[in-house]
């Protein structure tokens, strides 16, 4: 089963983000949207987002000024909605 995790809250550290993403499996789909696009944005969050498939919506990311530092591919709106009709399932954080 393939699961579509998002997150919407900036994590106030890597340590801290590291426990929200425990129960996660490598391989995992991660989407950053609202606040959480600033993890995006600042590469002391690389090596916790590393082991997920990352995705960025884009207009949350430049409403906040932000530029992607980190691997992930940006989405819009209809690409959010593709997102979670190509999983089975979606976990909100």
């Amino acid at each position: 089963m393939t699961v579509l995790h998002t997150l919407s809250r900036l994590a106030t550290s890597p340590a801290a983000l590291e426990d929200t993403l425990a129960l996660l499996a490598p391989g995992s789909s991660v989407l950053l949207f609202q606040d959480a696009v600033a993890m995006a944005a600042q590469p002391r969050f690389g090596q916790c987002l590393a082991p997920y498939t990352l995705y960025v919506l884009e207009p949350d990311l430049h409403a906040r000024g932000l530029t992607l530092q980190l691997s992930a591919t940006p989405v819009d709106y209809p690409g959010f909605v593709a997102l979670t009709l190509r999983h089975d399932n979606v976990q909100a954080w």
